[in-house]
């Protein structure tokens, strides 16, 4: 069992840019879902990538949400 803040929380969507993530954490906002970012370690992805997540018990209501969007 993780003991982390980390274990609360689920990746949903990998944003691109800093404009992206803040269009998806603004509709998901929109949509009453609480929503947390981080940018990933220098060595785990790209430079520019913002990892966008949502609680993990609303993640894959979040996720279907983003897809409704076009997203």
């Amino acid at each position: 069992m993780r003991h982390s803040e980390d274990a609360h929380w689920r990746v949903i969507y990998i944003a691109r840019d800093e404009r992206q993530a803040q269009v998806i954490e603004d509709l998901l906002r929109d949509g009453d879902f609480m929503v947390d970012r981080r940018r990933p370690e220098a060595d785990e992805a790209r430079i520019d990538d913002i990892e966008i997540k949502a609680l993990s018990a609303e993640a894959e209501e979040a996720r279907l949400y983003l897809m409704e969007k076009g997203y």
